[in-house]
C-alpha cells in the first residue's frame, strides 16, 4: 500500500492529481483544511485493517523518512471495497470501514513503486507471530482519530438530557391538592395562578370573587375634574393620541372648547402632529407642539388661561436616549403636571413590571387601560394595578371619538371581566351632543 499527501488551492484540485498519480482506485484517508487551501492524503493497494489511529501514521512517516528510499516485501492484500474518486468535492469524505475482513494472499515480493518527490509511504511489516502478533492486534485495536469527536458529541448529549429532565421537573405542577374549579376560572380570565387561588379561598361563586379583587382598585366617579396640566404617558403604540382625543372630547362636551387646549411633543412619528391637529381642528380647540423643554414651557404658559391642557408624549424603546430626555422635561415641572400611564389591557405581568421600571420616577399618578377591545381577558392588568396600588382613571374599549373612553366603575369592572365587552352604543346621539358642545 502506497500512502501520498497531496496539497492545493481547492479540492477539485488535488482530486484530479490524485487520480493522474494514483489511479482511479486510489483511497482517501483523511482531508483538512490548510493555510492557502486544503490538504488530502490518498493511498492505492489500501486495505483498511493497517490503517491506525493519526499517531501510528505520524510513526509509521518518521520511519520512513528515516529510511530514506528502502522498502520492505509486503504482502499484496485483496482489497474488497474501494472507493472510486469523483472529482466532486463533496466525495473527499474520511475513509468507510471494510464490509469484510480481506482474504489472505501469498506473499510476493514487491518491486520498489516509483514515488514522485515529497510523497511518504508507510512501511507495511510482515504479520508476526507470538508476542508480536499480540502487539500488532493491540495497535489495531487503537481508536480512529474521529473517536474523541463521538465522545464530546456523547457527552454534549448526555448534558442536553439532563438539562430536559432538569426544566420538566422544575416546570411540573405540585402534587398538593388540585386548584378549584373558581381558581381555574380566575386564571382563564388572566390573573396569575397563586393569585388566583388566594382569591377562590374564600369559596363562593366567580361574581363574588371578580367584585372581592376590583374592590381593591381605587376607581373615581369623576377623574379629570380639577383644574390642571395632564401628561399622557405610556409605550409605543399604546393609543396615547387617539385617548387624548377622547380625553379632550369629554372635556369639551362637559366645559366648552375655551377651557381644553393640546399639546404635543411626538414630533418623530410620522402623521403623529398632523393627527392631533385633525382631532383639534374637530373639536376646535389649539394644538401646539413643544420640540424641547423650552418649548413646552414656552406654550405651558401661553396656555394658562385654559382650565385643561393635556400633553401628548412620544412613545419610544426604553433604551432611546430620546425617551429619557422626555422623561427630564417633565420631571422638571414637579408637581405642577400629573402624569396618566396607559397600560395596554392585552399584556402580561412582566411586561408592566418593565413599564413601571421606567415611568415609576416621574411619579405616575394613575393610570388608563386600553385597547380592551382587543383583547379576550384583562385580568392580568387589574391584578397588577391592585398590587402596585395605582387608581385606574379610565379605561377604553374603540376608536371612536369620545365615545369609547369610560370611567371605570366596580359593576362595570366586573360585566366587563365576564363578557365580550361590545356594550350598546348611539354613536349617532353621541356625535350630536358633540357637535352641539363644539359650537359653545
Amino acid at each position: 500500500m502506497k500512502i501520498k499527501r497531496y496539497t492545493g488551492t481547492n479540492t477539485r484540485e488535488v482530486l484530479a492529481r490524485i487520480r493522474n498519480d494514483l489511479g482511479p482506485d486510489a483511497v482517501i484517508l483523511s482531508n483538512r483544511e490548510i493555510v492557502g487551501g486544503v490538504e488530502l492524503m490518498a493511498a492505492v493497494d489500501f486495505d483498511a485493517s493497517h490503517i491506525q489511529a493519526e499517531p501510528a501514521v505520524g510513526e509509521a512517516r518518521e520511519q520512513a523518512q528515516s529510511v530514506g528510499a528502502q522498502s520492505e516485501p509486503k504482502a499484496a492484500p485483496q482489497v474488497l471495497a474501494k472507493h472510486r474518486i469523483d472529482p466532486a468535492p463533496a466525495l473527499a469524505l474520511a475513509p468507510r470501514s471494510i464490509a469484510q475482513p480481506p482474504a489472505p494472499a501469498v506473499p510476493r515480493p514487491a518491486p520498489v513503486p516509483m514515488r514522485p518527490a515529497g510523497s511518504v509511504a508507510a512501511p507495511i511489516r510482515p504479520p508476526a507471530s507470538g508476542a508480536q502478533s499480540s502487539a500488532a492486534l493491540e495497535a489495531g485495536r487503537i481508536q480512529p482519530v474521529w473517536s474523541s469527536e463521538i465522545g464530546v458529541l456523547r457527552q454534549e448529549v448526555q448534558q442536553l438530557r439532563q438539562w430536559v429532565q432538569t426544566t420538566v421537573a422544575s416546570s411540573a405542577p405540585s402534587h398538593g391538592a388540585p386548584a378549584s374549579p373558581l381558581s381555574l376560572r380566575l386564571q382563564s380570565l388572566g390573573f396569575a395562578p397563586a393569585y388566583a387561588e388566594q382569591a377562590a379561598a374564600g369559596g363562593g361563586e366567580l361574581n363574588s370573587a371578580l367584585s372581592d379583587i376590583v374592590e381593591c382598585l381605587a376607581m373615581p366617579d369623576e377623574p379629570v375634574a380639577a383644574r390642571g396640566i395632564y401628561a399622557l404617558v405610556g409605550a409605543t403604540g399604546v393609543g396615547k393620541t387617539t385617548t387624548i382625543a377622547k380625553l379632550a372630547a369629554r372635556l369639551v362636551l362637559h366645559h366648552g372648547t375655551q377651557t381644553v387646549a393640546l399639546v404635543t411633543t411626538d414630533t418623530y412619528r410620522i402623521g403623529g402632529v398632523e393627527q392631533l391637529k385633525i382631532y383639534g381642528r374637530i373639536l376646535g380647540v389649539p394644538v401646539a407642539v413643544a420640540r424641547d423643554a423650552k418649548e413646552l414651557e414656552h406654550h405651558l404658559e401661553a396656555f394658562a388661561d385654559r382650565a385643561f391642557v393635556l400633553i401628548d408624549t412620544i412613545g419610544l424603546s426604553p433604551r432611546d436616549a430620546r425617551l429619557a430626555e422626555q422623561m427630564q422635561w417633565l420631571q422638571a415641572f414637579g408637581d405642577r403636571v400629573t402624569r396618566l400611564m396607559l397600560i395596554n389591557g392585552g399584556m402580561g405581568l412582566g411586561f408592566y413590571d418593565a413599564l413601571w421600571a421606567i415611568y415609576r420616577h416621574l411619579p405616575v399618578a394613575a393610570c388608563i387601560l386600553t385597547k380592551l377591545d382587543e383583547t379576550p381577558v384583562f385580568g392580568a392588568a387589574l391584578q397588577w394595578l391592585v398590587e402596585r396600588g395605582l387608581p385606574l382613571w379610565f379605561y377604553t374599549d374603540g376608536q371612536r371619538v369620545p365615545e369609547d373612553l369610560h370611567v371605570p366603575s366596580l359593576a362595570k369592572m366586573v360585566a366587563l371581566l365576564q363578557s365580550d365587552r361590545a356594550p350598546d352604543r348611539d354613536p349617532i346621539g353621541a356625535g350630536i351632543e358633540l357637535a352641539s358642545a363644539s359650537s359653545r
